[in-house]
């Protein structure tokens, strides 16, 4: 289980719903790609602190995952909270004039999220694991799109996981709720690291949000494309800056 949304009941249903369509199985690992809320605070909701205790499910998360968790989720954590009803919206009442959406999906739902603690952490980049049978290869990708991040990559089926370093949108730079700035420099070389080590083999590839992409030839340009477009607002924003203009009149241009 990748990634298990955002709030319990949510989770559940969905479980629920995978497991009456494809067929019932046991949730022997989750892995949270990052260290947002949206990607394991619905972790309750497809397994136990109990099975985790007693080895029955993994919990696997990049390196520095619980630290920077909890300095978003507890030392800012009201701050955070309240600054997202606003960048978010999930309070205003739907309709044309109200709540259209949040870029990366519809809505927040209102519920308290969970959190089980990693059993296992990656903390070497390029590392392989084997989890239940299946080849996993793992891509550090710290101060990205989050502090502690990672993509993967499972060289036996041909699936790139991109967490939420690729999605179908422009991430903004700077959280209006005020989450850490993220460093686009070190993301563009990121997405070109992906590109070296993974992308040949690619031929499906996913993120966290949004839907995936099928064909080598169409992930392969819309990697370069990410990419380029996170070194290009890096580069420009430097070259406007060393000129003389002012935040304001940067993000202008």
């Amino acid at each position: 289980m990748i990634d298990p949304l955002t709030v319990e009941p949510c989770a559940r249903a969905c479980l629920q719903l995978a497991n009456a369509e494809l067929g019932a199985r046991p949730v022997v690992a989750v892995i949270y790609t990052h260290s947002h809320t949206d990607h394991f605070g619905g972790v309750l909701g497809v397994t136990t602190p109990d099975d985790v205790a007693a080895g029955r499910c993994r919990i696997i998360a990049p390196e520095h995952f619980l630290r920077e968790t909890m300095a978003e989720n507890v030392i800012a954590g009201y701050a955070m909270t309240r600054r997202a009803a606003y960048q978010f919206g999930p309070l205003l009442p739907p309709g044309p004039r109200g709540h259209v959406d949040s870029g990366l999906g519809k809505a927040i739902p209102l519920w308290p999220p969970g959190l089980i603690a990693p059993t296992q952490e990656i903390t070497v980049d390029g590392a392989e694991l084997d989890v239940d049978g299946v080849r996993i290869v793992f891509q550090l990708t710290p101060e990205a799109e989050a502090p502690a991040e990672m993509n993967f990559f499972f060289p036996d089926r041909g699936w790139l996981c991109t967490a939420e370093n690729c999605t179908h949108n422009l991430h903004n730079l700077v959280p209006i709720r005020g989450a850490q700035v993220r460093d686009a420099l070190k993301w563009s070389k990121y997405i070109a690291v992906a590109i070296e080590r993974f992308a040949a083999d690619t031929e499906v590839m996913f993120a966290s949000h949004h839907w995936p992409r099928w064909g080598n030839a169409d992930i392969v340009g819309y990697l370069a494309r990410q990419r380029d477009l996170y070194r290009f607002i890096h580069d420009q924003t430097m070259r406007w800056a060393n000129h003389g203009e002012t935040a304001v009149e940067i993000a202008e241009r």
